[in-house]
């Protein structure tokens, strides 16, 4: 078994290469420490989508589009409901995925 970063060690990693980077990153929920999941909220504009980070059938992470434009807070929250260790950060780059990458690759 591979091991794996914290939640929040890997949160804090993607906002301080989102700053770095010249981007804007919060924390908009704070989920468990150790083993909480992550979502993204990416705003580029006036475009705005939630990324999922589920962990694959070969142990690696993959993310995808779980909502878009308006039904990204309900998706939000209805995550949260049954989920309260999600730890939700938002993103303000017109390139996300670069960091996501870089993130992923790191952990």
């Amino acid at each position: 078994m591979t091991p794996r970063l914290s939640a929040r060690v890997w949160t804090s990693a993607l906002l301080r290469r989102v700053h770095a980077g010249g981007g804007f990153a919060a924390v908009l929920h704070r989920g468990d420490d150790i083993a909480g999941s992550v979502a993204l909220i990416h705003r580029h504009g006036r475009a705005v989508r939630a990324l999922q980070r589920r962990l694959g059938a070969g142990g690696e992470y993959e993310w995808s589009v779980a909502a878009t434009g308006e039904s990204v807070d309900a998706w939000v929250a209805k995550q949260r409901g049954y989920d309260p260790d999600l730890w939700v950060i938002e993103l303000d780059t017109p390139d996300a995925a670069r960091f996501i990458d870089e993130t992923i690759a790191a952990s």
